[in-house]
């Protein structure tokens, strides 16, 4: 069996297997083809297996099924990532989902003062304004610059089942709003950080929460708006935790929402990439589909008002690579970042990622400007131009230079 390791410039490592692999069933087989490459090697951000085997099995399948694995497991079956994940951690899966509940004694006795949570102290979703300046002067944070070497850690707060945290949080309210790679959504005491109220997503949880006055036919409500790594977008009562909505901002398999979503004047504008640069490794998949895109939605109802993808025209096909799977393109120009809205020019301005596929697009790697009513895009500015990043199919095609870096082993 041929196998090729390529690391990218962001710390991923891709193993690419080119013959036929075990049985699916295998545990050890499974790891083997599909993630020894990357824990066994020490690629950055991989667990090694070590680490692994300190992990219950029902942490690790999580991580496969709705966490930070997702586009790399997705396209496996869901035997085949409960045969990897008892592999690699030497446990058996309960039959019944482990409980990485809080502990009651960390939820709060008191609701506490949530009212007119937006003065003071505050600061809401990624950039803490719509311009995403991402500056706080001393009046709005209570302290000054020279008051910071002074800081003393006051309370900590550990994740439930969780090894790392990528959320930035959110302060509003005396609340702290903070999501997790588990997927849970927590609003913590910002004085003692106990819990005043936990929810589960469908994914991992990565961008800031925005917290936003929505008015509604029984009065003004307090929401908490954030997306997950399954492509969901979320409205959570600020105060309570009830859920308001949920909606799919995109039907793409491995669509994702990372950068944080904006709240201004009753909609919710929401940043829309995916993970099929990755999960399209493979040489067997379709690369690649997807189109970055950014929504607005009602922020009371979560009903889409516009969506304007990056890439106008749909993927079509282009070619097919050396073992006959067909390509398409062009894809990609995902937008990861949240974006800021200039509200003297009603404008809202995004910046998109590289294309998947080929043909590059005039749209990746971009500023893109767009009409806070309807999504009409303004205009554009590409950075970086004829990006394709995803050229791993066309690679296939040169397997016999890959023999001379990773010879075949017998046995394999």
């Amino acid at each position: 069996m041929t196998r090729l390791i390529v690391r990218t410039s962001c710390g991923f490592a891709f193993s690419l297997i080119v013959a036929a692999s075990a049985s699916a069933q295998d545990g050890a087989a499974a790891y083997k083809q599909n993630c020894a490459a990357c824990h066994d090697a020490g690629a950055d951000r991989a667990p090694s297996r070590e680490a692994l085997q300190a992990m219950t099995a029902e942490r690790v399948l999580a991580a496969l099924e709705s966490g930070a694995m997702i586009s790399m497991a997705s396209r496996s079956t869901a035997a085949e990532r409960r045969a990897i994940a008892q592999y690699v951690t030497g446990k058996s899966l309960s039959k019944k989902d482990v409980d990485m509940t809080p502990a009651p004694q960390s939820m709060c006795a008191a609701a506490g003062n949530f009212a007119d949570p937006l003065s003071g102290s505050v600061w809401n979703g990624w950039g803490d304004n719509t311009f995403n300046t991402r500056y706080q002067d001393g009046s709005k944070a209570g302290f000054t610059a020279v008051e910071v070497p002074r800081l003393k850690v006051k309370w900590a707060f550990g994740f439930p089942g969780d090894l790392d945290a990528n959320a930035q949080p959110t302060i509003v309210g005396g609340r702290v709003f903070v999501g997790s790679q588990g997927g849970k959504v927590y609003s913590l005491s910002a004085e003692t950080g106990c819990i005043h109220w936990f929810v589960q997503a469908s994914g991992a949880v990565r961008g800031a929460v925005s917290v936003g006055r929505v008015e509604t036919g029984a009065g003004a409500v307090y929401v908490a708006f954030f997306g997950d790594l399954s492509g969901n977008v979320y409205g959570v009562n600020a105060v309570t935790g009830l859920s308001l909505w949920k909606v799919k901002a995109d039907e793409h398999p491995l669509a994702r929402i990372v950068g944080s979503p904006v709240f201004h004047v009753g909609r919710l504008y929401v940043p829309v990439a995916s993970a099929e640069e990755t999960g399209g490794a493979p040489s067997d998949y379709q690369c690649c589909r997807f189109r970055g895109s950014v929504v607005a939605l009602d922020a009371g109802t979560g009903k889409q008002i516009w969506k304007t993808y990056t890439i106008a025209e749909e993927a079509r096909p282009t070619r097919k690579n050396a073992i006959g799977t067909q390509l398409w393109g062009p894809s990609g120009a995902g937008v990861w970042s949240s974006p800021a809205i200039d509200v003297r020019r009603n404008t809202l301005y995004a910046t998109t990622g590289d294309n998947y596929s080929a043909p590059a697009s005039n749209m990746s790697d971009s500023f893109v400007a767009m009409d806070l009513d309807t999504g009409k895009i303004l205009w554009s500015r590409q950075m970086t131009s004829g990006e394709a990043w995803t050229r791993l199919h066309e690679l296939m095609t040169q397997h016999r230079v890959w023999e001379r870096f990773a010879p075949v082993v017998p046995g394999e």
